[in-house]
C-alpha cells in the first residue's frame, strides 16, 4: 500500500533533487562568466505562486518551469537540457571569463569560445 505520505516524501526528495541539478547549472554559469546576462531561479519554496516542489529558471525574458512529475524520475537529464536552453537563451557577446575562478565550468568555457573564436 503506497501511502499519501510516503508519495509526498518522494516528491519533495525529487523537488529537490531537481532544484540542486539546476543550481549545479547556473552556480557553474555565474562563476566561470561574468558579464553574462541574468539567469533567474526560483524555487517552490522561494515564490508561492509555483506549484508544489516546482522549480522556474528565466532567462532573457523567457521561462522555463521543471516540475517533478515531468522531471523528477530523470534528474541526470536536467544538466545538459539546462545547459543547453540556457545558451539558446542568453547572448555572451558581452560576457568575460571570470579571472580567478578556481574551477570553471568546462561548458560555459566552451560556450563563450564558440561566441569568441578570434580570442
Amino acid at each position: 500500500m503506497n501511502h499519501p505520505n510516503v508519495q509526498r516524501y518522494a516528491d519533495h526528495l525529487a523537488g529537490e533533487a531537481i532544484e540542486r541539478a539546476v543550481h549545479s547549472v547556473t552556480i557553474g554559469y555565474r562563476l566561470t562568466l561574468t558579464g553574462a546576462p541574468p539567469v533567474e531561479v526560483a524555487s517552490w519554496h522561494q515564490d508561492p505562486t509555483l506549484e508544489l516542489y516546482t522549480v522556474r529558471i528565466r532567462a532573457d525574458g523567457d521561462e522555463l518551469t521543471l516540475t517533478v512529475p515531468d522531471w523528477g524520475a530523470r534528474t541526470d537529464e536536467i544538466g545538459p537540457f539546462l545547459r543547453q536552453w540556457i545558451t539558446e537563451h542568453v547572448h555572451l557577446e558581452q560576457a568575460k571569463l571570470r579571472k580567478g575562478c578556481r574551477r570553471p565550468d568546462p561548458y560555459w568555457v566552451e560556450a563563450w569560445r564558440r561566441t569568441h573564436p578570434w580570442l
